[in-house]
């Protein structure tokens, strides 16, 4: 049995009757080429299977059509979601992507940045890890950070801190003024411009709520839930979707109801927060959105940084207060 020969470029262009530069223009984003007939010419490139030959144009081009990804741990749910939408915006351009892991650590992070540059990527995309900053100048290749709007050098990132405002207004709406904001850790950008945007909307309601730090994962939140005293909260609000669902479950096992006791409320749309019992209400960014223009930012097709709105989905972790919040053993 002969192993299939992969297709080619010309293969395409003759299956459609157009020309090996409108098809090569169109796998890769470049030149005038209708969305109807790019679509067409990928979806007949799925067909034949084609592949592109990533080492022959490098040797033409004298450019390795990779991009770096950088993300500061590939274990954290909301990462891979990033590096799916990074490699569909790639894919879409003709582009590979080479995956770092920074596992949180600012030493690491350094040296993955160096190690991708010695492979030869093109271009680095960098989520950073917590407390760093990367310095575009430093760096040799061209560079997008995907952080906040207040991070130094941000190319694209959701609106953080609107979202926050707008799980704070929720919150309000459904009557919530003894609030609980897992705020995350205390040198995330992230968490706090979330933090921030809910505190802002509390304090214009003179609302005070109470904030707990801590650090972004499952675990913490199930700490935070095991041993606080919830019984002066209504509602809860946690930068992250993962610290939520752990807070949530330690509560229930404590005798809780959510959200007939405590609403609760998350960040990220995470995968998690849609199957949890009861589905987390919680704020979704537009990932795609947020790839795709970090993506045009390395290949030059933009040279501007953009800060892309986010969504508040409502489930039903929260609910209207009507009823006083139930006693609790381990109350403060």
């Amino acid at each position: 049995m002969t192993e299939a020969r992969p297709s080619s470029i010309r293969e395409i262009a003759v299956t459609l009757g157009v020309s090996t530069a409108t098809v090569s223009n169109a796998l890769r984003g470049k030149g005038r080429v209708s969305p109807a007939l790019i679509e067409q010419i990928r979806l007949e490139a799925d067909r034949l299977g084609y592949v592109p030959d990533h080492a022959a144009r490098a040797l033409r081009t004298g450019k390795s059509n990779t991009i770096g990804l950088l993300v500061p741990n590939i274990g954290q749910p909301l990462f891979p979601a990033f590096a799916q939408a990074i490699e569909r915006a790639a894919k879409q351009r003709g582009l590979a992507v080479l995956i770092g892991d920074s596992q949180g650590d600012a030493g690491q992070q350094d040296f993955e940045i160096r190690n991708m540059i010695a492979r030869g990527v093109d271009a680095l995309i960098v989520i950073p890890t917590r407390g760093t900053t990367v310095i575009q100048e430093s760096i040799s290749v061209p560079v997008a950070v995907i952080d906040s709007a207040v991070t130094a050098g941000n190319v694209a990132a959701s609106d953080h801190r609107e979202g926050g405002r707008k799980i704070a207004r929720h919150l309000l709406a459904l009557g919530h003024e003894k609030l609980l904001i897992l705020a995350g850790p205390e040198n995330s950008l992230v968490a706090r411009e979330r933090v921030e945007g809910m505190r802002e909307v509390c304090f214009s309601a003179n609302v005070e709520p109470t904030l707990k730090h801590s650090d972004a994962t499952f675990e913490a939140g199930n700490v935070l839930g095991r041993e606080l005293g919830l019984t002066r909260f209504t509602a809860c609000a946690a930068a992250y979707d993962a610290i939520a669902i752990g807070f949530a479950l330690a509560v229930r096992e404590r005798g809780f109801r959510i959200p007939e006791d405590l609403s609760l409320t998350g960040f990220d749309d995470l995968m998690w927060a849609q199957i949890v019992s009861p589905p987390l209400t919680t704020i979704r960014q537009d990932l795609e959105a947020v790839a795709v223009h970090a993506l045009s930012f390395v290949v030059g097709e933009t040279d501007t940084s953009r800060i892309f709105p986010t969504d508040l989905v409502v489930r039903q972790s929260t609910a209207r207060l009507s009823v006083p919040s139930r006693g609790d053993e381990n109350a403060e």
